[in-house]
Order: C-alpha cells, then sequence, then structure tokens
C-alpha cells in the first residue's frame, strides 16, 4: 500500500466498483489507510474482500476495518445488528474493529444494547470488557436504564466481570443495591464484592 500516496481519494474510490474484486479490495484498503474519516464508501467493500478467500486480502481488510472504526461506529453496529446471516469471519472482523474503537465504542454500544442490540448482548458484552475501563462510563449509563430491571441486571453483571477496572461504577453499583428488583440487587452485590472492600463487599478481618 506504499502507492497511497501516489493516488486521490478519489481515485481509490473509482477502483471501489471496479469488476475485479482484488482491485477493489485494494481500493478499499488504501481508502482507509489515506482517508479514514472520508471513508464509508469502502466499509461494504471490505467486509466483502473479508469473505472473500481467493482475493487474499482478508487480514488486511480486516485491519483497515479496525482502523476506519471510531470514526464508523454506528455504521459497523447497525451492519453487525441488522444482518444475522453474516459470516464468522465477518462477524469477528466486526467485533474486533469494535473493540479497536475503545470508548468511541462504548455508549454507542450501550444505546444500540438498549435497543435491537438486544439480540446480540452477548457479543457486545464481550466487546465492552474487552475495551475495559474506558466502558465503564458507559455502563454505568446502562445500570440506570429507566424501569428496565434485565439491562441493568446485564450492567451490574459486566461491571462485575471488570472488576477493579471497573471502581469507578461504585457509586452506582451502591445505589443499585436499592433497586426494587432481586436480580438487580444480587448483581450489584456481586460487581462490589469483585471490586474489593466496600457496602456489599464482603466483611474481612
Amino acid at each position: 500500500m506504499c502507492a497511497a500516496c501516489a493516488r486521490s481519494d478519489d481515485e481509490w474510490r473509482g477502483d471501489l466498483k471496479n469488476p475485479d474484486p482484488h482491485v477493489r479490495g485494494l481500493a478499499a484498503i488504501g481508502l482507509s489507510l489515506q482517508a479514514p474519516r472520508a471513508a464509508e464508501a469502502a466499509l461494504p467493500v471490505l467486509l466483502k474482500t473479508i469473505d472473500r478467500s481467493d482475493v487474499g486480502l482478508e487480514r488486511e481488510a480486516a485491519r483497515a476495518l479496525s482502523l476506519l472504526a471510531p470514526e464508523h461506529v454506528e455504521w459497523l453496529l447497525e451492519e453487525l445488528v441488522g444482518n444475522s446471516l453474516i459470516s464468522s469471519d465477518r462477524r469477528g472482523a466486526m467485533l474486533n474493529a469494535l473493540v479497536a474503537s475503545g470508548a468511541k465504542a462504548a455508549g454507542p454500544i450501550v444505546v444500540c444494547l438498549q435497543g435491537p442490540g438486544r439480540d446480540v448482548a452477548d457479543q457486545l458484552g464481550e466487546v465492552l470488557l474487552q475495551i475495559g475501563a474506558p466502558a465503564v462510563p458507559s455502563l454505568v449509563q446502562l445500570l440506570a436504564s429507566p424501569d428496565d430491571f434485565s439491562l441493568q441486571n446485564y450492567a451490574a453483571f459486566l461491571l462485575g466481570k471488570l472488576g477493579p477496572r471497573a471502581r469507578g461504577a461504585r457509586p452506582a453499583l451502591e445505589e443499585a443495591l436499592n433497586s426494587p428488583d432481586k436480580g438487580v440487587r444480587r448483581a450489584a452485590r456481586g460487581a462490589l464484592q469483585s471490586m474489593g472492600r466496600g457496602r456489599g463487599a464482603s466483611k474481612g478481618p
């Protein structure tokens, strides 16, 4: 891809419609490297290239997808949630790209979980866990989901899985101990215990 600097964005975009899948893949990768913020047109081509073992650009396309992801998190989430027939390779690349987006992905993922993302909650939850501490503020927002005990329970569960990395969520978890839902109270108590000493934590010597 060293030739990227010798081509304009428009030249790369033109090749996204080339009948040759190898040329299309190279164009999508080149545009992603050169202008990630303006490369939304490359996203569908990258996903198709990830699925094309005959083209031989799967790894490069997956890396380019991770490069684009921070600027196109919502697009990736819509594709992930809206297409149940995507291949395991494509799904894995998309999830890895969301992880690579870090804190930029956490908020949109929580919004997605409050809507159509429930169907892939286990996968999105794993992404939040891999993002780690930067996802904690968004998980606190999920914990406060009004009148939705299942989401509150899931948020507390994920915060517990993060353990000490989620200590910033302690006040919200302590508030959740007063929830009218037994499951939320239990999950909040378990999360607090995973973080160490504090309300809800086991009394040590």
